[in-house]
């Protein structure tokens, strides 16, 4: 495998409308990420992806871009972009912007013209049909609830939007509407930047082989994803992409692309693939207080090892996947992941464990290495998100009391990532000197950024141990690029795995559960390299484990 700069990338993601304010307007700005950029390169981070800062009307938080080249007031200028670009190469950090091509605002220039004469030029810059029957083109539910397309004004013709109606699909057929994106991705990289996140890119290419199928839901819509997502045919306008972009900037990008097909996945993510890196997201889907699992923690733990395993497996050597456990779109991961009595140092610090020593590259997300927690509201007024308010519609519309809605919302809302970010314990946890766009969680007083850096046992330094280690001289060739080899499959609430390569062998055991364990251990401690209690019990051919205990230990091979 050839070498790239972006193999030990240790990645943190802002979302920066509630990173920092800087000028008391109640909104994080690029001046407050500039103001903590030292902190974050003390932490070891050398990659920051900053979801979208764009010029937007904000329908959906920035993912919607009324103008690509221009930089949203609430945030600041082009010229503080460009100041953080430098600012942040100057500690060694490559910064990353989102990429949001398969949509623009419904505010764009280009859709504006597009309302104007749908049959136009800018008509074609989007996926406009005639209606059926006085109805939609066809029965496609939007990503985000309801129907997929929008009437035009008094006309027979629709526009989709496989997002919000504020988010029209564009038409990446047009091969002058793809020359513009490409003259404008290309103005980004001029410019420094490390590369791109780049958003909903498996949606580019869409399939109206059908008319309507059956609904699938009492919307009378259909999950139309076959027809929408990673489609026959896609593969040109990823290659072109890349080859008209990144390719001559040698950029990184990290693309949010699930379901690809094992036989497609070296297409996407290997040696000549489409992108450096995609997410992988198989833990998402699972939380200790969904009716699946409740009171049943250990299994579902079994279960996420067999999944995280499996996607390893199913890479298998052909590219780098993105191992993390928070994003702006999930709850936060120990509320997802541990029963709520059990969370503590311990048991957050194992749970940060478990894929960060994986092959690939890790992404941590603000506020993970500070341990902060979901913020549960008391009533659906106290939420922001339009995604929210579909979801809690569409739960009364199955038959949910508002209670049970509302009950449903505090354990899987994205919005708990989207509290503003706790750096102290003074006002407003020191995010804003005015009044915050959204509530800060309660719990500052006790769980932020300074305490946790002044507390010798935390969070914050179990991952800054853990940065250190994956970058450390002696072991960074073999986390990047050894072998993955499970171990302790079958014991109940361990997640366990070898490092190995010619050199070196390191075994990471993690007991992800409230009770002890002990496993047999035939091998010999060359050393012991993290622990999270102050010694390690390990006897005659015995392992002996603590609750939430995780050992990174390296071994005879």
């Amino acid at each position: 495998m050839q070498k790239k700069w972006w193999h030990n990338t240790i990645g943190y993601q802002i979302y920066p409308k509630s990173f920092q304010d800087t000028n008391g307007d109640g909104i994080g700005d690029l001046p407050g990420i500039i103001a903590h950029l030292d902190d974050l390169a003390e932490l070891g981070i050398n990659m920051i992806w900053i979801c979208p800062v764009n010029k937007s009307p904000m329908a959906d938080h920035g993912y919607d871009i009324s103008d690509y080249d221009e930089i949203d007031p609430m945030f600041g200028s082009l010229a503080d972009m460009k100041h953080l670009i430098a600012e942040a190469d100057k500690r060694g950090i490559k910064i990353l912007m989102d990429l949001v091509v398969n949509h623009t605002s419904s505010e764009h220039v280009w859709f504006q013209k597009a309302l104007q004469d749908p049959d136009g030029e800018y008509g074609k810059y989007y996926i406009i049909r005639e209606g059926k029957d006085g109805k939609e083109p066809n029965n496609w539910r939007s990503i985000f609830g309801g129907s997929a397309w929008e009437r035009i004004g008094n006309t027979d013709k629709y526009y989709l939007h496989l997002f919000t109606k504020w988010q029209p699909d564009l038409n990446w057929e047009n091969e002058k509407l793809r020359k513009e994106i490409y003259a404008m991705i290309n103005r980004w990289l001029d410019m420094g930047l490390g590369g791109f996140r780049i958003d909903a890119i498996s949606h580019l290419k869409k399939d109206f082989a059908y008319q309507n199928l059956p609904a699938d839901g009492v919307d009378g819509y259909v999950n139309g994803f076959p027809y929408f997502r990673n489609v026959k045919g896609i593969e040109k306008f990823l290659n072109e992409l890349k080859r008209e972009t990144f390719q001559p900037h040698d950029a990184f990008t990290l693309a949010e692309a699930d379901d690809v097909p094992p036989e497609e996945l070296e297409d996407f993510i290997g040696e000549n693939g489409y992108f450096s890196s995609i997410f992988d997201f198989c833990h998402t889907r699972y939380h200790v207080n969904d009716p699946k699992w409740k009171d049943r923690p250990v299994e579902m733990i079994n279960d996420l090892r067999d999944a995280l395993f499996k996607k390893q497996e199913y890479v298998n050597g052909s590219g780098f996947l993105c191992n993390f456990l928070d994003n702006h779109d999930t709850s936060r991961s120990a509320e997802r992941f541990i029963p709520r009595d059990n969370i503590g140092y311990h048991s957050m610090s194992t749970l940060g464990s478990i894929n960060f020593f994986f092959p690939g590259i890790v992404f941590l997300y603000q506020g993970q290495a500070t341990g902060m927690r979901d913020y549960r509201k008391k009533s659906i007024d106290e939420f922001k998100d339009p995604t929210t308010f579909n979801m809690y519609k569409g739960y009364l519309q199955e038959g949910m009391t508002e209670e049970q809605a509302l009950e449903k919302l505090n354990v899987e809302s994205r919005e708990h990532a989207r509290t503003p970010m706790q750096w102290n314990s003074r006002e407003n946890a020191g995010f804003t000197t005015g009044t915050p766009w959204f509530a800060v969680n309660p719990n500052y007083k006790e769980i932020n950024f300074e305490a946790a850096k002044n507390q010798e046992e935390s969070l914050y330094h179990w991952y800054k141990k853990m940065i250190a280690l994956r970058k450390a001289d002696d072991y960074r060739d073999l986390f990047i690029y050894g072998d993955l080899i499970p171990a302790y499959e079958k014991t109940d609430g361990v997640i366990a795995y070898k490092r190995s390569n010619q050199d070196r062998s390191v075994l990471i055991v993690c007991n992800v559960k409230g009770t002890s364990e002990k496993l047999p251990f035939e091998g010999r401690v060359k050393k012991v390299l993290l622990s999270n209690y102050d010694n390690v019990n390990i006897g005659n051919r015995e392992l002996s484990l603590r609750e939430y205990e995780t050992i990174i230990m390296e071994t005879e091979k």
